[in-house]
């Protein structure tokens, strides 16, 4: 049997943000001839050295990484410039200063935009050294589509099942309310500033003080959302990093109250009668599935607040208002999303490649097959080679150490539910259950296999 030469890795940080994306744009990979190994980023990092040569697609361009594509480089991969965070932001320098490293967003081969405005800012840097950007869109687009509208339908009917009719209440406060309480950037902010507030950065300082008093807002709407629809269950979606205890709190003695983050957004958002957030993805996302989204903004902030998800929602800045505004969505038969469609639609699509045609999959696999046919890998340096399982046989026993030795019991075990938390331990089932779906849903990829390659590693192939 030959070895396909065509390879990518596709490391997953935030299981149930990305994770049906991706395997998803490994189907359509497949289908291009290509083997991809996929599966939870630490792991994968920590197996470069084991892994053959392949494009790398890793989940943002911060610093943070300079040690895993500097040794990604050495081993004669390919790098190819991704972030999953790219288009929801509060303004595009704060996005380069929180998102882009000025050493790393070098090094990729070619960049894959999410759509127009992503490719502007990064052409726009100073580090910017003409590498292609192409315009692709990405797979977590394609989930929205009405294409796949079909690959949620059981998980939609499991959610009624269980709760009802539901108002969706999604939260992003993870720098402030964070799984791991001694954590937080925001948090560290408000902390220090007490001390000495000149020792803290002046927007960081503004902008952890806006997103507190919307924190505190959030909370005491809660309750007063669930009292107002006591037919309806309100779940309450944290942000992955979020501590869920919270907002179980929060819900004030209200028995119509509910946390939950299991499984992908999409279905959630799908069941729901009313969406409501403040600066979050799933605003766009829920405009985009065609859902009733409101913005709950009781305080507003052009410089801290996320333009784009607020933008395209219906706004409220009281929590009356916003009790309002859903009585008067869940009594019509019109969507609240309509009014103003055709502009917002306008303002997404320079955001978002790819809401119709071919999908950002295929595009992105089209674009990886010419890259690929021109790329030639560095021959290989097994003295590289031994270094990186060295150096990542040393990391592995330094984590065992610490978490044996350094770390009390409680520390260690809030970090280890919080890994388990954005990356559970999934199998061979996992992957096989998503392609069957996507095979109903699509009547394509009937030609994939799968296998482990190691914990929480799995490599996609042609069959």
């Amino acid at each position: 049997m030959t070895i396909p030469r065509r390879r990518l890795t596709i490391p997953v940080e935030i299981f149930n943000r990305e994770f049906d994306a991706k395997v998803l744009l490994s189907c359509f990979a497949t289908e291009r001839g290509f083997t991809v190994i996929i599966g939870e980023k630490r792991e994968i990092q920590l197996n470069l050295a084991a892994l053959p040569k392949s494009i790398y697609l890793p989940t943002n361009l911060h610093n943070r990484n300079s040690i895993v594509f500097s040794l990604l480089t050495q081993l004669g991969h390919a790098l190819v410039g991704t972030d999953e965070e790219a288009i929801v932001y509060c303004s595009p320098e704060v996005y380069v200063k929180e998102k882009l490293g000025s050493t790393e967003f070098p090094r990729p081969n070619l960049f894959l935009a999410w759509g127009p405005e992503n490719a502007r800012i990064w052409k726009s840097q100073p580090q910017y050294n003409g590498m292609p950007v192409h315009i692709t869109g990405n797979s977590r687009v394609d989930l929205l589509r009405p294409e796949l509208r079909s690959y949620w339908t059981t998980a939609v009917e499991n959610i009624h099942k269980k709760f009802g009719k539901i108002i969706l209440i999604n939260t992003n406060f993870g720098k402030l309310n964070h799984f791991r309480p001694n954590k937080g950037a925001e948090k560290e902010a408000l902390e220090r500033a007490t001390v000495s507030p000149s020792d803290v950065d002046e927007f960081d300082l503004g902008m952890a003080r806006h997103r507190l008093a919307l924190f505190q807002h959030f909370q005491e709407m809660v309750g007063q959302v669930a009292a107002a629809f006591p037919a309806h269950t309100v779940l309450i979606r944290p942000h992955p990093s979020e501590n869920h205890e919270t907002w179980r709190q929060a819900a004030n003695g209200h028995t119509n109250v509910q946390v939950h983050i299991e499984g992908h957004v999409i279905p959630w958002l799908l069941a729901a009668d009313a969406i409501i957030h403040n600066s979050c993805t799933t605003g766009l996302e829920g405009y985009l599935l065609g859902r009733p989204v409101f913005s709950f903004q009781p305080i507003i902030s052009d410089r801290f607040d996320k333009q784009l998800p607020n933008a395209v929602s219906c706004r409220a800045t009281s929590s009356g208002e916003l009790i309002a505004l859903v009585k008067t969505a869940l009594s019509s038969s019109q969507s609240a999303g309509e009014n103003g469609a055709k502009a917002k639609i306008q303002l997404i699509e320079q955001y978002l490649a790819s809401l119709q045609g071919p999908f950002a999959s295929e595009n992105i696999v089209k674009t990886l097959e010419k890259f690929d046919d021109a790329f030639s890998p560095s021959p290989t340096n097994w003295g590289t080679v031994l270094a990186a399982k060295s150096q990542a046989l040393g990391r592995k026993l330094r984590r065992r150490f610490n978490a044996q030795f350094r770390m009390g019991d409680q520390n260690r075990s809030q970090r280890y539910d919080y890994l388990n938390h954005i990356f559970p331990e999934i199998n061979l089932a996992h992957i096989e259950e998503r392609i069957n779906r996507f095979q109903q849903a699509l009547g394509r990829f009937q030609h994939v296999g799968v296998r482990t390659l190691h914990d929480n590693i799995f490599e996609i192939f042609p069959n």
